[in-house]
């Protein structure tokens, strides 16, 4: 399964994202974080928390605290050589996180939803070192919720398509700033 049919339903302007968000979190669209190799996966997951664009902590202010932690977790875990003690890293971070949530109501300003996307990630953290398979969709669901709650339905599709063509195309958009940095010849 890939995500080329999420990307199309995104790009079809007359198809609420309510819609497109209940299609991926039911398995009839793929979700970013459930196919492609596990590292790519967890990767993504840590820029779904942080991307300055259309992360978690751009879209509801307040929540660094929880998403930044997470985020950094999610980037352990996409390496090939997990440090000792990774379960006890992600079991930390559920209090505060659950803390948080605890402040805000569902469907309100986004924050309840993205606060929510940090904890399904962490359950999938801690079922990711105890052996478990992961598929990421409950994170990103409340994700993109969060996006839906939070912003206009324009602003929220172009940054649900952006988290998309992210998961899509990541090599792209770190690659010029490669170039330039190592001159490399094009």
């Amino acid at each position: 399964m890939t995500i080329e049919r999420l990307h199309r339903e995104l790009r079809d302007g007359t198809r609420p994202l309510s819609e497109v968000v209940f299609g991926m979190s039911s398995g009839a669209l793929a979700s970013p974080a459930s196919v492609g190799l596990p590292s790519e996966r967890w990767a993504w997951l840590a820029d779904l928390l942080t991307h300055p664009d259309w992360g978690m902590t751009a879209v509801a202010n307040g929540i660094e605290s929880v998403c930044a932690p997470v985020a950094r977790l999610c980037q352990l875990t996409a390496s090939a050589i997990h440090p000792l003690g990774l379960r006890e890293l992600w079991s930390a971070e559920q209090l505060p996180a659950i803390e948080l949530i605890a402040l805000h109501t569902p469907g309100a300003s986004g924050h309840w939803e993205a606060l929510n996307c940090a904890l399904e990630i962490i359950t999938d953290g801690l079922d990711h070192v105890d052996g478990l398979d992961v598929s990421g969709s409950e994170a990103v669901a409340s994700a993109f919720t969060a996006i839906i709650n939070a912003q206009d339905a324009d602003t929220a599709r172009v940054n649900i398509t952006a988290a998309v063509e992210h998961w899509a195309k990541p090599a792209e958009a770190v690659a010029p700033n490669l170039i330039a940095q190592f001159g490399v010849a094009s």
